[in-house]
């Protein structure tokens, strides 16, 4: 058996530009390019997700526009697109929350018989931790990276509050363990 890095929506318009952009979640950008280095390093599977839209996408009534399909916010950072080449790299377009989401994720862990994710990326409390829920429904032993996990700062939205809940409600509630101090 073995383990996988799913790298969660770390894309530009999350990070660099777009309704959706956010210097809060830039802060994960140096600490997930330390994971995945680590991970290739390492010999595992590197699951890079996208989140990705149509123009048209039923998630717009809740957030703005962001990520619609051929768009330079729809790509993933240029710190990460480099590793899109190696050997053990995936690329998984998602249009939802979770990556388990009609999705070929769990197939893809079944094929390559991956028993334990670590998960970093964006949002902590939004695709994150719902990606975190899906594989824990699956008991699927999962391990966050508190550092290499960051989320948006907006009205009602504390970064900080949000981010030290998020991070307590997969270790608690999930059954996820968290890899750092929850802030």
């Amino acid at each position: 058996m073995s383990s996988a890095l799913i790298v969660v929506d770390m894309q530009n318009g999350f990070l660099r530009q777009g309704n959706l952009a956010s210097a809060d979640n830039a802060t994960a950008l140096e600490p997930v390019v330390g994971e995945v280095a680590a991970a290739v390093d390492a010999g595992q599977w590197v699951i890079f997700t996208a989140d990705t839209h149509e123009v048209d996408d039923n998630e717009f009534a809740v957030f703005p526009q962001h990520c619609v399909r051929g768009t330079k916010e729809a790509q993933l950072v240029d710190e990460l697109a480099g590793f899109l080449d190696r050997d053990l790299t995936y690329l998984l377009r998602k249009r939802r929350y979770s990556a388990m989401f009609e999705t070929e994720l769990e197939g893809l862990l079944s094929r390559h018989a991956i028993d334990h994710v670590r998960i970093c990326g964006v949002c902590t409390d939004i695709c994150v931790l719902h990606t975190t829920a899906d594989l824990r429904n699956r008991d699927i032993p999962v391990t966050v990276s508190a550092e290499a996990t960051a989320t948006f700062d907006a009205p009602g939205h504390p970064t900080r509050e949000t981010q030290r809940w998020a991070l307590s409600h997969m270790q608690g509630i999930l059954g996820a363990s968290v890899d750092g101090a929850v802030p």
